[in-house]
C-alpha cells in the first residue's frame, strides 16, 4: 500500500515537485480511509483537522442555502483533494462531502502536518503556498462574484424605481 500512498501523493498537486525523502515521510504519516457511496465524509460546520485526497472514487461537495436546503457546490474526482484550509488552522467546514461512489482517501491530519514542514520546512513551505495560491484564486472568484451580484442588485432596485 505504501507505493499506492506515494503515487497518490504524488499525482495531487499539493505534494507534486517535492523531495523524495519528504515524500517518503509524508507518505508515513499518511493515513488510508474508505468511505461507501452515499456517506458524509464531512460536514459542514463541524471542526477540521484533516486534508483528504481522493486516490479512488469521487465526492460531491454541498452547501446549505438560507432555508437549510442543500446544493452541489462541485464534484470531485480522483486527484483532486479538499479540506486543504485544515492544514492551516482547526476552523469550521465550510461544506460538507459526500461519497459519490465507493471511495478511498488519504489523510493527512493538521497535526502530523505541522511536524512535517518542522521537519521538511522546504517541502512545508511548498505545500502552504499551493494551498494559499488555492486561497487566493477562490477569494478573487468570490470578490468577482460579490460585484456581480451587487451590480445585478443596484440593476433590479433602479429598474423599479
Amino acid at each position: 500500500m505504501s507505493g499506492e500512498v506515494r503515487e497518490g501523493l504524488l499525482a495531487c498537486p499539493l505534494f507534486g515537485g517535492l523531495t523524495e525523502s519528504a515524500v517518503e515521510h509524508l507518505a508515513e504519516i499518511t493515513e488510508v480511509k474508505k468511505a461507501h457511496a452515499g456517506d458524509t465524509v464531512i460536514r459542514e460546520g463541524s471542526e477540521g483537522d484533516q486534508l483528504f485526497v481522493i486516490l479512488k472514487g469521487s465526492v460531491r461537495t454541498e452547501k446549505l442555502t438560507p432555508y437549510r436546503d442543500p446544493y452541489t457546490v462541485r464534484v470531485l474526482k480522483e486527484g483532486n483533494f479538499f479540506g486543504e484550509l485544515s492544514l492551516l488552522d482547526r476552523d469550521i467546514r465550510s461544506a460538507t462531502v459526500i461519497a459519490e461512489t465507493d471511495c478511498e482517501f488519504l489523510v493527512v491530519g493538521r497535526d502530523r502536518f505541522l511536524a512535517f514542514g518542522d521537519r521538511y520546512p522546504d517541502a512545508g513551505l511548498a505545500v502552504t503556498r499551493r494551498v494559499a495560491e488555492r486561497l487566493a484564486t477562490r477569494l478573487r472568484r468570490a470578490n468577482e462574484d460579490v460585484v456581480t451580484l451587487f451590480s445585478a442588485l443596484v440593476q433590479e432596485i433602479e429598474q423599479r424605481l
